[in-house]
């Protein structure tokens, strides 16, 4: 498809899409309160939204019919010659969703044309190898980050582990505290008890095993101490281990966001580039279009200079032929007047010698 052919097909798009926003405007509030909007509007304007809301109430089941249609086109070229039309737009008045989407499709239909229109076959292989290669990419970083998002719920599924066994071990020590403290104090309770009657007799028995409670106290105290340092350490491993984990994620995702800036940078160098070349056929193409108007308008002079310079010779041409004409007229009635003036000598000779 030529240049001229495809602004054609963009001239049709723009011409449907500004009747489309224009047709936006009449609102079934505008239809209904039309009578109202005469000073506003204008007669004709106003006249014809009562006819077409005439028709639409007389055609409401089939809104295809060909009296509907006709008066939509004939609403449509009077909004866009109407300078009163302009006016709808300051009524306020909601617009429907579903004109207004196909409003929008044919906006977007008219970008997407442009674009096929105007880009050439290798343009449009050579976008299209582009975007497949950044979408390529794009998977793959998507495949990375989701084996680095594993990878880190692995290692959280470990650390998990190893806190709840540092959990466990500390319960456990927590229990056997416990149970030493309970024992310890069901011990001294039946030595008090037992005290009072004893005391003197089992006061170096006694002193022997409170120092031995005492030492296992003080032995699961330190053991309790060990468990909470073992505890603390662990956490501490496990909170490096995230750490490296979420920078080599980070580091990962910064390599990605650099790269598609990088891609972001060339695909806006090559829209300029882009765009540049297109202003300059713009450029091209209006100098082509006067090259072309002076064309026409040269060939035009040319033709109608030979048509009259044809013109004139058949005139010419018609004067020769006439000149011809009337001087053979002219000699043939020479000849015949010369012709009876001797005819009539000769009757006069003829009647002179009959009378001698």
């Amino acid at each position: 498809m030529n240049s001229l052919e495809a602004s054609r097909v963009l001239s049709v798009l723009d011409e449907t899409i500004d009747n489309l926003r224009l047709l936006s405007y009449v609102t079934i509030e505008i239809l209904d309160t039309a009578e109202q909007l005469k000073d506003v509007l204008g007669e004709d304007l106003v006249n014809t939204l009562i006819k077409h809301r005439g028709l639409l109430q007389n055609a409401k089941s089939s809104l295809s019919s060909e009296p509907v249609l006709a008066s939509t086109w004939e609403l449509a070229r009077l909004l866009k010659k109407s300078p009163s039309a302009t006016r709808l737009q300051t009524l306020h008045t909601e617009r429907s969703p579903a004109l207004l989407q196909v409003l929008s499709y044919f906006e977007r239909l008219r970008q997407y044309a442009q674009k096929r229109l105007t880009t050439t076959v290798e343009e449009d292989n050579s976008n299209r190898e582009y975007f497949e290669e950044v979408k390529e990419r794009e998977e793959r970083a998507v495949a990375e980050k989701l084996q680095l998002e594993q990878k880190l719920k692995l290692q959280r599924v470990e650390l998990q582990k190893q806190a709840n066994a540092v959990q466990s071990a500390e319960d456990k020590a927590r229990a056997e505290l416990h149970d030493v403290q309970t024992n310890m104090s069901e011990t001294i309770n039946a030595l008090q008890k037992d005290s009072s009657s004893t005391r003197h007799d089992d006061r170096d028995g006694y002193q022997i095993e409170y120092d031995m409670l005492h030492k296992e106290l003080s032995d699961a105290k330190a053991q309790l101490v060990r468990l909470r340092e073992e505890h603390k350490e662990n956490e501490a491993t496990l909170r490096k281990t995230k750490k490296r984990a979420q920078q080599d994620v980070e580091s990962v995702i910064g390599e990605y966001d650099t790269d598609v800036g990088n891609k972001e940078d060339e695909y806006q160098k090559a829209l300029t580039e882009y765009n540049s070349v297109m202003a300059q056929l713009e450029i091209f193409t209006v100098g082509y279009n006067e090259m072309y108007t002076e064309r026409m308008e040269y060939e035009e002079r040319e033709r109608k200079l030979a048509q009259e310079r044809l013109e004139e010779g058949l005139r010419r041409v018609r004067r020769v032929r006439a000149a011809f004409v009337i001087q053979g007229a002219w000699k043939a009635f020479k000849a015949r007047k010369a012709a009876e003036a001797k005819r009539r000598k000769k009757l006069e000779a003829a009647k002179k010698k009959g009378k001698k």
